[in-house]
């Protein structure tokens, strides 16, 4: 085996390579690395992986057209959200007109555990006068930890702004003794988040995300083959143990057990790469063990050579220059 020890040195051309054949965790990868100095390209590798139905892409482009193109926003939020992006669901429900519309949203997004979402949906129901359910979300939202990772001022975060409502919602009723409990807690929450959001704020100072990309010529298919083996084997693990293990005895990538990392495999006897990451899904291992590798070669789409990307959108394997396929 033999690595390219040009390639690691130079983190965007190895991403833009695997963007360019349409990894749509490459295009975010590279739109982060980009938005510092040169925020239209950016922008133009988020729009590509939106346009390629990836839903954190659809969600952050709608979030850069907010205050600039409200209708984009709108679209690309709706779109998010019915791929079942939890935030794009809660914002498309805050800002939904329609009464049921919103309530629909706010509930999707609060039965997959986000806390501001039973927090907005406890007070909208509060508000219509269904105060058993209304309870029933602000007592969730008070307990939920999910999805709650976003650094607030102490104080403002969404379970202790639940205690507080329930507080009143249950004082309005008669039940004092369960209202004081109530506002006890909110303190409490309140120390939680502010000593939280301290941690989370230095974490994500002092480490940030790198996607360590590696470049390896080997002989794809028998290392496709040792995958399939394990995927066979219904030890995904195992299979995943096999691409760090090639990602380690590459030059340079010193993150890849702490982040994901982006190994680029090419065979340039059989002319087949691969792009595939560190963390791969067991969708895109199960679907992998599908592929008639002979065939592909067979098939050379691309100008003489296969490129093979998964497609999360599709739950696919993207076979680059195969129009039928992208």
């Amino acid at each position: 085996m033999a690595f390219d020890h040009g390639a690691p040195h130079d983190l965007d051309s190895g991403l833009e390579q695997a963007a360019d054949c349409g990894d749509t965790r490459a295009m975010m990868h590279l739109a982060d690395s980009l938005k510092r100095r040169d925020t239209s390209q950016a922008e133009r590798w988020i729009r590509k992986a939106a346009e390629a139905g990836e839903p954190e892409a659809m969600y952050r482009l709608a979030q850069l057209m907010t205050g600039q193109r409200a209708d984009e926003a709108e679209y690309w939020h709706q779109r998010a959200a019915e791929t079942g992006h939890v935030q794009a669901m809660y914002v498309t429900g805050m800002t939904a007109q329609d009464t049921e519309e919103r309530e629909r949203w706010l509930r999707r997004a609060a039965e997959m555990g986000l806390a501001d979402a039973a927090l907005a949906l406890g007070r909208q129901l509060r508000d219509r006068g269904v105060f058993r359910e209304a309870e029933h979300w602000l007592r969730t939202a008070e307990t939920e930890e999910r999805h709650w990772a976003k650094p607030v001022d102490a104080g403002l975060g969404p379970r202790h702004q639940a205690c507080l409502d329930l507080a009143d919602l249950l004082e309005a009723q008669g039940r004092v003794d369960e209202a004081s409990r109530e506002r006890d807690k909110a303190n409490s929450i309140r120390d939680w988040e502010w000593n939280m959001n301290s941690a989370l704020f230095f974490r994500r100072s002092a480490s940030g995300t790198v996607a360590v990309t590696a470049v390896v010529t080997a002989a794809v298919i028998p290392f496709v083959q040792a995958l399939v083996s394990k995927v066979a084997e219904d030890a995904y693990g195992k299979a995943r143990e096999i691409v760090r293990r090639m990602l380690r005895r590459a030059p340079g990538p010193a993150a890849a057990d702490s982040a994901a990392t982006l190994l680029i495999a090419d065979d340039p006897d059989e002319r087949i790469t691969l792009y595939l990451w560190s963390n791969v899904t067991d969708d895109a291992l199960r679907a992998l063990s599908c592929l008639d590798l002979n065939e592909l070669t067979a098939q050379r789409p691309d100008r003489g050579r296969v490129r093979l990307v998964w497609n999360p959108a599709t739950s696919r394997w993207q076979i680059r220059g195969d129009e039928g396929n992208r």
